[in-house]
């Protein structure tokens, strides 16, 4: 079992060309950011084990690149939403960031 990986800066910005064209998944998702703990709307691709983020579609380099070599994913109940207020959608926020943790670390 490899327990590193190593690339270089041209070997990431080929990888994402090709995410772009013919990933798995590809499209927008929020994104929070460590400065102010915002959200942030970010184009995503997803390419084999490695996912990777824009500021646009448009873009041409990744903002960053996250490495999903050994992590695991695992489908839980949506949780109810009610009709309660900025109160109802801090709890989810915080039950979604509990389920799934911090994001990841990796960047480019």
């Amino acid at each position: 079992m490899q327990k590193s990986v190593r690339y270089n800066e041209g070997h990431a910005l080929y990888l994402s060309v090709v995410a772009r064209k013919e990933g798995t998944k590809r499209g927008y998702l929020s994104k929070k950011t460590t400065e102010n703990s915002r959200w942030h709307e970010k184009f995503f691709a997803l390419y084999q084990n490695v996912l990777f983020y824009f500021d646009t579609e448009q873009s041409a380099r990744p903002s960053g690149i996250y490495l999903l070599e050994g992590c695991t994913c695992e489908r839980v109940p949506a949780p109810k939403v009610s009709t309660g207020g900025k109160e109802t959608l801090d709890k989810l926020v915080s039950e979604l960031e509990r389920a799934f943790g911090h994001f990841g670390s990796g960047q480019a």
